[in-house]
């Protein structure tokens, strides 16, 4: 039999340890040594590559300065100028003179001499130029131009300059000297690239560029030397033999530090080993074992520590047994019947609630016992469902009968979940039992209720749905084919049975209630997809939350309207009958009105002399002007109603259609004994509406506030003109207008409570009509009263006519009294 393997010791370990960590010390310090070394020898080759590079920019600098200057003092020689006034004397000194000038500073350089047209007159043996370096060379004589400039040539990139020579006689060149160097040949090493500024190389990160000195001439071309520095040698080389006899002596001394480390560490713990046999002799009773307290420092108080750690252990196998007590209590006293079982699914124990809806007397807990309170026909399925939990190890839940001590069965919902260790085992299962009796009871009345609720719907011609605005997909009450004649399952279903001229409207009106966040209502006529009906739906819906909770729907309710909409077809039609009687009935009033006026007329002038005759006639002629003016109204009212009032607009001053209107009210607010003041304001209120109506609006408001104020009131008139707008307001202190009447003040056949003697009769037209005519020049009237005895305001707003200065009629002053 083989020893169990025994772990070496923490001290053991810790001087193993702090020996490996100073020999890796000097090890790492040596390895950081030779780091820095040869990060410092690569700084320097970097730096003297960089020096070398700089160095072969300036070599290049200086032989195109020196070329340059050679060319200028080339053309200030007299043999040159000589050469523009006799070109006969070419051959004898002119080519000998250019032909030595092949070279400067060992670059070749071509060389041409041309007058001041640009036509070659000498070179120097070395051809190259093409026609396009001399158009090059005109455009440079033109513009007196001496800038080098780079092109590209047959043998690569080449530089191409020019000497103008010019002289105290001419203020223009008299000729040139045009040259031309290839920049290949300017290179001081093979595997240089000199170029303008922007052009690189494929040498990728390995590239050291400097700039070149130019002389000013051909300082704009920004030339650059590139070079690999991959081809440059390396100035220092590196010390790799150094490098190892360092690294022997660094392993030669961490393995003597290691040697003596271990030595001292070990002699260092051994206190602590002391500690770690006492340790060892640790069993499982800690109840009165304590550590000694003796030796290092640290050992003394990792002493303590161990012997405060033993007492709280005590202390907390104290409290685990309190806790596990206060869980028997808690798991007796919830209503639920709890279980454990072991892993392989055996019940150990049952809490008291489990025996007494049982029966079972405490302490009986057998393997099989619970399957006696199971129903034998649903056993099969339980048993079925537990060994699938214990074979996967996941937790489980299901609903099932159990049989009481009173013999009848309760339906509870049992959820199963494992307890796990730390390394993932089952050491546990436990289980509760929760009566859900109540609760199917509740399930079963909701239904019974959702029942009811469809039989409301079906009897109310209504349905409901909820659509998903994303995806569209509908849930339905199960009556919607009752309004729709069908079930549909998305929207394009319920377009297809919307009237055409509906649908786009319904569409508009949804998806505007969307993006709003709100609610919509829309009354589309549908073709039932049954009998093909025509039908009228109440469409109402708003945006909010689905069964979940969380997701975001549309709430929809329909109701089939047909009858009511019939009805109100019917009713329309009622009230045009209605507005087609009352025109007849106007006019046929109207007719027999003239004949009983002209008879009052002509009895009062046949019996001029009898008092009682010309009373009665008097009377008669009131009652007739009385009668006229209720059938104009009725008529008035008529016509707007129906649509058959037009009115001619044209610029006027509102306060001319005031004043003829207060004339107009002047008899009746006379014989009332009124006090009438107008306050018109000296500017024009111009506005654009019809002079005659106006003034029948007005007149209207005067004699509304003359017949409802009592004999000696006051009434005020005033008109103002602000922010576009002409107000006109009539006030009165009579009767006032209760909180019942003032909304329905200007609807047909509104009328305030009446005198005795009927001094404030009619049929309650003239505010509706006041209404009709202020709307039919695009304003507004309202009325305003504190409440009954304490007068009222009527307040009219026109819209003011943009009108030019000076260009509004004149219109006199209108006296402030005697209206």
């Amino acid at each position: 039999m083989t020893e169990p393997f025994v772990p070496a010791s923490l001290s053991r370990r810790f001087a193993i340890a702090a020996a490996i960590l100073t020999a890796a010390a000097v090890l790492l310090i040596a390895g950081v040594s030779f780091w820095l070394i040869d990060h410092q020898r690569a700084q320097a080759n970097a730096l003297l590559l960089q020096r070398e590079v700089a160095f072969h920019a300036t070599t290049v600098g200086q032989n195109l300065q020196a070329v340059a200057t050679r060319l200028h003092e080339v053309g200030t020689s007299p043999i040159l100028a000589t050469a523009l006034v006799d070109s006969a004397g070419k051959e004898t000194y002119l080519t000998p003179f250019l032909h030595g000038l092949r070279q400067m500073n060992g670059v070749p350089l071509r060389l041409m001499f041309t007058d001041f047209e640009g036509k070659e007159i000498a070179d120097n043996g070395m051809p190259g130029f093409t026609p396009a370096d001399l158009a090059w060379l005109r455009t440079r004589l033109n513009s007196n131009d001496e800038r080098a400039a780079l092109q590209t040539g047959p043998a690569g990139d080449e530089m191409i300059g020019v000497i103008l020579l010019r002289y105290s006689r001419t203020h223009t060149p008299e000729g040139a000297l045009m040259y031309k160097v290839r920049l290949a040949d300017l290179k001081p090493v093979p595997w240089a690239v000199l170029a303008a500024a922007p052009a690189r190389t494929s040498a990728g990160g390995h590239e050291i560029a400097a700039a070149v000195p130019l002389p000013p001439q051909m300082a704009h071309l920004g030339l650059v030397l590139r070079e690999d520095e991959r081809r440059l040698p390396l100035p220092l080389e590196s010390a790799g033999p150094d490098y190892l006899l360092i690294l022997l002596v660094a392993c030669f001394l961490a393995l003597l530090v290691f040697i003596l480390a271990s030595r001292l560490a070990f002699g260092l713990t051994r206190d602590l080993r002391r500690l770690e046999t006492f340790s060892a002799s640790l069993g499982d009773d800690i109840g009165n074992q304590r550590a000694p307290l003796e030796g290092s420092r640290e050992v003394v108080s990792l002493a303590r520590a161990l012997n405060r750690m033993l007492d709280r252990l005590y202390e907390q196998r104290t409290r685990l047994e309190a806790e596990r007590r206060k869980f028997l209590q808690l798991a007796n006293n919830i209503p639920q019947l709890v279980w454990i079982a072991d892993p392989d699914g055996n019940i150990v124990w049952f809490n008291d609630r489990w025996h007494e809806f049982t029966g079972s007397p405490p302490g009986n807990v057998g393997a099989d016992e619970w399957h006696r309170y199971h129903d034998p026909e649903v056993l099969p399925q339980v048993m079925r469902r537990w060994k699938e939990a214990l074979a996967s190890g996941n937790m489980a839940q299901m609903t099932f009968p159990l049989r009481g001590a009173d013999g009848r069965y309760r339906s509870f919902f049992t959820s199963v979940a494992p307890l796990r260790d730390d390394g993932g085992h089952i050491v546990q299962w436990f289980g509760t039992c929760t009566d859900v009796t109540p609760l199917e009871r509740a399930e079963r009345a909701v239904r019974y209720s959702e029942e009811r609720l469809q039989q409301g719907l079906v009897a109310a011609r209504m349905a409901v749905w909820e659509r998903d605005p994303h995806s569209g997909k509908v849930t339905f009450s199960a009556n919607l084919h009752s309004v729709f004649g069908k079930n549909w399952h998305n929207i394009a279903e319920l377009h297809k049975l919307v009237h055409p001229d509906d649908r786009q409207s319904l569409r508009d009106t949804v998806e505007q209630a969307i993006r709003a966040k709100g609610e919509y209502r829309a009354t589309p006529r549908i073709r039932r997809a049954d009998d093909g009906r025509l039908a009228w739906i109440d469409v109402r819906g708003r945006l909010g939350l689905g069964a979940d909770g969380r997701s975001t729907v549309v709430h929809a309710v329909a109701i089939d309207i047909t009858e009511r909409k019939r009805a109100e077809e019917a009713l329309q039609l009622a009230d045009q009958r209605k507005d087609e009687f009352l025109a007849m009935l106007a006019h046929e009033l109207r007719n027999p009105l003239a004949p009983i006026s002209s008879a009052a007329d002509m009895l009062r002038l046949a019996y001029a002399g009898e008092p009682r005759v010309k009373q009665i006639s008097d009377i008669i002629a009131r009652q007739v002007a009385h009668m006229g003016h209720l059938v104009n109204d009725l008529l008035d009212v008529s016509r707007v109603t129906r649509g058959l009032v037009t009115v001619t607009r044209q610029p006027l001053d509102l306060r001319r259609a005031v004043m003829e209107a207060a004339e107009q009210a002047r008899p009746l607010v006379d014989a009332r004994r009124h006090v009438l003041d107008v306050r018109l304001g000296a500017e024009p209120v111009m506005v654009d509406g019809d002079h005659t109506r106006l003034v029948q609006v007005v007149a209207n408001l005067l004699n509304n506030a003359a017949k409802y104020t009592p004999e000696g009131g006051r009434i005020e008139v005033d008109l103002e003109a602000a922010d576009g707008q002409a107000f006109l307001a009539v006030r009165d202190n009579g009767n006032g207008i209760g909180p019942d009447l003032l909304p329905v003040v200007f609807d047909l056949f509104t009328q305030g409570s009446r005198t005795l003697d009927r001094a404030q009769g009619g049929l309650g037209l003239g505010l509706a009509l006041v209404r009709k005519l202020v709307e039919l020049h695009g304003g507004q009237v309202d009325a305003a009263s504190a409440g009954p005895g304490r007068g009222s305001t009527f307040t009219v707003t026109l819209p003011l006519l943009d009108v030019k200065p000076g260009s509004e009629p004149v219109f006199e002053k209108l006296p402030q009294t005697g209206l």
